[in-house]
């Protein structure tokens, strides 16, 4: 009798999934514990918490014509719902929705390896499944990206999903197999907008099946209805209420740009992206004429098209390098310092180690590809097609870590196929380490690009600031300093850095250093201004008046002028300083209290009285709330002075009404 074999489609299942959830939910624990930005999102995290924010306060009008695509904001709102607010622009989130979100990616991203598993069987058997399952549940960036607000999870999912309805409608006789299909490819691409080739990818393989030509047509025009009515709303959206033509989302034409413009340095190599502050604001200068997005992403792609026919020389050198990149064992920065964070996450160092890490997988899915031709059958033939697509739209745009995570997704199913074509064919197994030895052998990215580039420190800086670590905060702010001296905001951080820590010179020099290298940094003049009322009143003047003429919404600094012409007894003009803070934003607390103070000092309590009535008391805190409760009881203490001296009516004619006082005209004492 045979021995029944252990590995059966249930137990590799099981096994696959519980893998890959306990190696994802440990990841998570790890990361709060030792990542600063655990529930603190920057750079493209904070994008996606931000959009979620405005999805919750808005709806899903917000933003449009989007900059980039909805679905993963929109998850993070739905998931935000129960909470009602998950902090403003810019600011952390609770811990309890990170975890949350966290948790949820990791279930969804353990699915995806359960559907790799199933995938990798039914192509090459039990044993095949169980290996594809396995590599992708330790495969070091998935399970990174889990621990991510990115939406790399979320798209990885759908494209697997869209695979595996795929090879269902490839073994059915009839065509509404291919309706989920196109679903599933129009929910990938209003996550990523890369999704879009691929859904055209996928309906050339409808069209490409043995049918009649009348079925042929059929299935692939499925496709494209579905695929067209998912993405309908987004579009519709964009052009209804954000007035534009833009079909999903408008950053294309910038990410193109970047990922094939002429240049070696960071963000010009075709492997970065560029870093937050003076860079990108020069590139975003380039278009800053142009009043619709789409024209702006349209202008980026005639500006690439345009740098690479004049130079196709420099052009091809950097698509070698890019391709390069792609087979690279290194996977290229991308938001945060791998290096780093590999460093303290126990988590990372064993998946470095293991056969997920980039190196050994992607050395893998090539000896897979090599090895496993001849197996090859048509119902694959749409991870082929989407393997090639997504291969390609990598490398028509930039090579960092998150772009890598879908192919290699896919990639675990033909890496499988190979390590049983290898274990049958024994002298093959000679090519595995050949091809590693190649793959760790590339030198792109370059170690110091690896060890050194962030797409932003100050946005890491920034993190450590909120948590009390400045010197690490500092460290950050220098290293942006160092790659661009003329990062403002860099500037800036470190002189309120050098104020907290009680030296007033190096932070007005940090501050005056900040306006210099860009005027328009209404924040520095801001901060300047308020360090300098003490020792130079007239260039403090001077400061705020700049901070408002610069930026006329700037509440902060119409504060600061008030309380400046406050403390020269000069009310009229505070308080017309506080009027504008409080009619720029409504709900802040401070101008009313500000101006109520102004109101009695112009001996005016019913009017003070009202300025406080406008205050939401439940956003009080702190010196606020102290301000607020002394101005009512002086309110309430003049009001019961007033009534004390209040003469009896006459009907005699007063020789100065109380609205012509001398002090309400602006002449007080």
């Amino acid at each position: 009798m045979k021995k029944r074999s252990w590995i059966t489609p249930r137990r590799s299942h099981w096994l696959v999934f519980l893998l890959a959830l306990g190696v994802r939910l440990w990841m998570v624990g790890e990361s709060s514990q030792v990542d600063p930005a655990f529930s603190h999102p920057i750079i493209d995290e904070q994008t996606n918490v931000d959009m979620a924010r405005g999805f919750l306060a808005q709806g899903p009008a917000h933003g449009t014509p989007y900059w980039k695509p909805p679905a993963y904001p929109l998850l993070l709102s739905m998931l935000a719902s129960p909470w009602g607010d998950v902090g403003s622009s810019g600011q952390p989130v609770p811990v309890s929705f990170s975890w949350l979100v966290k948790i949820l990616q990791s279930v969804l991203d353990s699915i995806t390896a359960l559907m790799i598993c199933r995938l990798a069987a039914a192509y090459a058997g039990t044993v095949a499944g169980l290996l594809a399952g396995v590599l992708y549940s330790l495969a070091l960036m998935p399970v990174f990206f889990c621990a991510q607000f990115l939406d790399t999870t979320l798209f990885t999912f759908l494209i697997v999903v869209a695979m595996t309805l795929a090879r269902s409608a490839l073994l059915e006789s009839g065509s509404f197999g291919w309706v989920p299909v196109g679903m599933a490819l129009g929910l990938a691409s209003i996550t990523r907008a890369t999704g879009l080739p691929i859904a055209l990818g996928v309906t050339l393989v409808a069209l490409w099946q043995p049918a009649t030509m009348l079925l042929r047509i059929t299935r692939g025009s499925l496709v494209i209805l579905a695929f067209t009515m998912t993405i309908v709303p987004v579009t519709a959206l964009n052009w209804k209420i954000g007035g534009d033509a833009v079909l999903i989302s408008s950053n294309g034409g910038i990410n193109f740009y970047i990922g094939n413009r002429s240049g070696t340095s960071i963000g010009e190599d075709g492997l970065t992206s560029v870093a937050a502050g003076p860079r990108w604001n020069r590139l975003l200068a380039r278009s800053s004429d142009l009043p619709r997005p789409s024209e702006r992403s349209q202008h980026y792609y005639r500006l690439a098209v345009q740098e690479i026919t004049e130079a196709p020389g420099d052009w091809l050198r950097q698509m070698v390098r890019k391709s390069a990149a792609l087979l690279s064992a290194r996977d290229v920065p991308n938001n945060k310092n791998l290096v780093e964070e590999t460093d303290r996450n126990r988590v990372m160092q064993l998946l470095s180690f293991s056969p997920g890490s980039s190196g050994f997988l992607v050395a893998l899915i090539v000896a897979g590809l090599l090895v496993g031709r001849r197996g090859l059958r048509e119902d694959d033939l749409p991870i082929r097609m989407t393997l090639l697509m997504m291969a390609l739209i990598t490398l028509a745009f930039f090579v960092a870590g998150r772009y890598r995570v879908p192919l290699m997704a896919l990639g675990c199913i033909v890496a499988a196929r190979g390590l049983v074509v290898l274990a049958a064919h024994r002298k093959a197994l000679l090519l595995y380490p050949l091809l590693l030895i190649l793959v760790f052998a590339i030198p792109v990215p370059g170690r110091e690009l690896m060890q050194n580039y962030c797409i932003d420190p100050v946005a890491i800086g920034n993190v450590h600031e909120h948590r009390g670590e400045s010197q690490q905060a500092a460290r950050w702010y220098l290293r942006s300093l160092e790659q661009d001296p003329d990062d403002a905001r860099a500037h800036h951080k470190l002189g309120h850095l050098a104020q907290e820590a009680g030296d007033p010179a190096a932070a007005i020099t940090f501050f005056r250093k900040a306006t210099e290298v860009d005027p328009d940094f209404t924040a520095s003049w801001n901060s300047l201004g308020w360090m300098m009322i003490k020792d130079d009143p007239q260039q403090a003047l001077r400061c705020f008046q700049e901070a408002v003429r610069r930026d006329p919404s700037y509440t902060g600094a119409w504060i600061n002028l008030g309380m400046f012409h406050e403390g020269r007894n000069d009310l009229r003009k505070a308080q017309d300083a506080y009027q504008r803070a409080r009619k720029l934003q409504p709900e802040r607390v401070l101008p009313p209290i500000l101006e109520a103070r102004i109101q009695l000092k112009l001996r005016a309590p019913e009017k003070a009285s009202r300025l406080l009535q406008m205050v939401d008391q439940t956003l009080l805190a702190g010196d606020s709330e102290e301000l607020f409760q002394q101005i009512e009881a002086q309110i309430h203490t003049a009001q019961e002075k007033t009534q004390e001296k209040e003469p009896e009516p006459s009907t005699s004619p007063q020789e100065d009404t109380p609205d012509d006082r001398p002090e309400q005209r602006g002449r007080v004492g």
